[in-house]
């Protein structure tokens, strides 16, 4: 139950709040990352609002900062998250990985199965594969643009 109600938090106050959710989508992409890092990656109007928003993480449990004054994530799946996995710097939805297997299994029925089967089992992992990337399109785009992350990982 106390998990349930911490996950409400966080849903309200960084899943429901743009800003938040996309600092704390950035700091899950670079790792570690300083305020004026965040500052620029988010593409922010200032640095004391990446503070104010690195801070809003950190009372959360989101973030914590160390001695340097660099903040590093604590990744946790709430809201939208729950359907992604992150690999390094990158958020995979978990509709690509189904993508990934119905590719497979389309494969496999084309050189494995016989004739009579091959047709069934290539056009049923078709329409897998194409809800499947439909909705890895669509988890995609709840996510913020990635914008300038990448030139942050680069110039630490």
């Amino acid at each position: 139950m106390a998990d349930e109600a911490a996950e409400a938090v966080l849903e309200e106050r960084v899943g429901g709040e743009s800003v938040s959710f996309r600092v704390y989508v950035f700091l899950l992409r670079v790792g570690e990352a300083s305020v004026r890092d965040v500052y620029r990656g988010c593409d922010l109007s200032s640095p004391s609002l990446a503070l104010h928003h690195l801070e809003k993480l950190e009372s959360l449990g989101l973030v914590r900062k160390d001695e340097n004054g660099v903040y590093q994530v604590i990744a946790r799946k709430f809201g939208v998250l729950r359907f992604f996995h992150r690999t390094g710097t990158w958020l995979v939805p978990r509709s690509f990985l189904y993508m990934i297997m119905y590719a497979a299994i389309a494969l496999a029925s084309a050189l494995l199965l016989p004739s009579g089967m091959r047709d069934v089992g290539i056009t049923v992992s078709a329409i897998g594969f194409t809800t499947s990337l439909v909705d890895t399109v669509l988890f995609l785009r709840l996510l913020p643009h990635r914008s300038r992350s990448r030139t942050v990982l680069f110039n630490n």
